[in-house]
Order: structure tokens, then sequence, then C-alpha cells
């Protein structure tokens, strides 16, 4: 399957205009969660400052026959998990077959068309193989390798994520698994992995690089640790651009950056919460919080010696 990539940013969406940065670690993938094919549609409906009055945003809609459409920078969040993996995780949608209805509990449905309802769920699972496999290259992911790809559902019984049960809801009725999806992904990479030719693609100035890549480039060459040859020629190749990427992300991953209490851990999130609420912790303006794995562990154990203080009173 090709994949039709249609470039449709959510100018309008408040998450874009908020513009927070990402270092993308993994992907996480979703099911929209109503009954629209469509991938346009969605992409239109989440161009506005809060769709549905809500502040949520991904990085792109993939349907059945392989549109993409893609909404939002991969170097930039995406809200789209309610949980800490907005902040380390590229987010993608499916849509879902036209063929359902939700019965209003929970994430149960009925099927009111079996054939046209399977046609659509295997032919966004199988787009959907296709985008993450080529994202996965992109971006230097080993899709077998633990949390680099993972499901809504998945990121949820992890602690990163809200509540959420797709895509599995709708997977289960056909045999569909997220290992299955995995091994499918590594096997897509597999079977388009060919020898580069010594006369690879070399990258000499910034505005070369690939968009992706250009924020970490720039934080190496600002810190002084890329240097290029001379001349102001970089020189960089694909390998050792995404080799700078994977080591920024390893660094990143060490110590953490919580843009937002959404994105605290579950452990912290209460006690957080509270600081905020008393005007201790107001973060940095325009409602980031930007707090390092240390900083967010010394507010924890300052806030529970005042708890234990009060309690004694």
């Amino acid at each position: 399957m090709t994949i039709n990539t249609i470039e449709a940013i959510v100018t309008a969406n408040r998450c874009y205009q908020v513009s927070e940065a990402l270092y993308p670690r993994g992907i996480m993938l979703h099911s929209i969660g109503c009954p629209q094919p469509n991938a346009a549609v969605m992409a239109r409906n989440y161009n506005v400052y809060r769709p549905g009055g809500d502040s949520v945003c991904v990085h792109g809609f993939i349907q059945r026959d392989g549109t993409y459409y893609h909404t939002l920078p991969y170097n930039r969040v995406a809200w789209h998990c309610g949980g800490a993996a907005n902040s380390t995780h590229i987010g993608i949608e499916m849509t879902e077959p036209a063929s359902i209805v939700y019965t209003g509990h929970g994430a149960d449905w009925r099927d009111l068309d079996p054939m046209a309802t399977e046609a659509h769920v295997r032919g966004t699972y199988a787009a959907a193989v296709e985008l993450f496999a080529q994202l996965c290259t992109q971006f230097g992911f080993d899709p077998m390798q633990g949390g680099v790809i993972i499901s809504h559902a998945e990121g949820a019984a992890r602690g990163v994520a809200s509540a959420h049960a797709d895509p599995s809801h709708l997977w289960r009725a056909f045999g569909l698994t997220m290992d299955g999806f995995r091994r499918d992904v590594a096997a897509t990479m597999a079977g388009k992995n060919t020898e580069e030719d010594d006369d690879m693609v070399r990258y000499n100035r910034i505005e070369d690089v690939p968009t992706w890549a250009q924020d970490t480039v720039r934080a190496l060459m600002d810190a002084g640790a890329l240097g290029g040859v001379g001349g102001g020629n970089l020189d960089l190749s694909m390998d050792m651009i995404r080799g700078a990427v994977i080591g920024m992300r390893y660094a990143e991953a060490c110590n953490p950056r919580y843009g937002s209490l959404d994105d605290v851990p579950g452990w912290a999130r209460e006690k957080t919460q509270r600081l905020m609420e008393r005007g201790a912790l107001t973060g940095t303006g325009g409602g980031k919080l930007d707090l390092s794995l240390d900083m967010l562990r010394t507010m924890i154990v300052c806030q529970r010696m005042i708890d234990g203080k009060e309690g004694k009173s």
C-alpha cells in the first residue's frame, strides 16, 4: 500500500498555537471513537481552537486507502492521549467505519454491516502498518522495542495516557492485536531495507537537514557539540543525523521535562496539583510548568514534609 500524505496543518488549533517542542521517542496508535471513515473530515474538525470544546490535537489521521492527513509537525507536542506520552510520542488516529454505532456504554459498539466493517478495519490496520513503518524509518525507531509503538489502551495501562480502549475495542472482533501490529511494522521495514550506496546524501547546512531533526541539530550546534568540517559545512549523513537524534532522546529520557500537569507522572500528579492550587508552583508562564524529574522529586519531598507537619498539628 502507498501512503498518500496530504499536508493539512491545523493552524487554528490551540495545540498548534502553543507549539511545545517534541523530541519523539515513539508513536501512539489511536482510533477516533466515532463512525467517520473520512480523514479529511477529521482534519477539518480539528482545525479549530478547541475541537468539540476540548484542548486536543493529533499529528495525523489515516484512512483505509492509505490517505493520510498530516495535521501537526512531528517536532511539536500533540495533545492526543491525556497523559505523559503527549511529551514523548507522536499521536496517529485511524478513522472508523460508517457501519458501526456506539451504544453509549463505554467503547461498546454494534455492527450494522459486518462485511463493510471488517473491510474498513483491516484496511486502516494495513494503512497504519505502512505509515508506522515509514515513521519508524524516518526517526530511527525499532518497532519491537518496548514502549516505542503503543496503543492508547496500552498507554493507559502504563500510566502515561488516559483510560481509553482504542484500538483494541475494534480490533479484537477481527483477531487483530498490537503485538501483531508491531510485528507487521517490523516486517514491512525489513522488506524495504536495502543497502545504501557509498555516495549517500550529505547534509551541509542546517536548512538541508530534514525538518524533523533540525531542532536537535541546531541544539547540538548551539551547545558546541556539533561543529561540522569547517567553512560552515556540516557534512552530515542520514545515519549521523539519526544517531544524533537518538542520543538527544536518550538524554531527554534520562532527565525528562514535564510541560503541563497532564504530563506529570501519576505518582506525583496529586501533590503537584496541590502545589499549583496553593500558588507555590506557577511554572514559566503561558501555562507551562517546565519541570525536570529532579525538580519534581524535590517538590514532592517538600510537599510530604508539609503534609506530615499539618497532620501532626
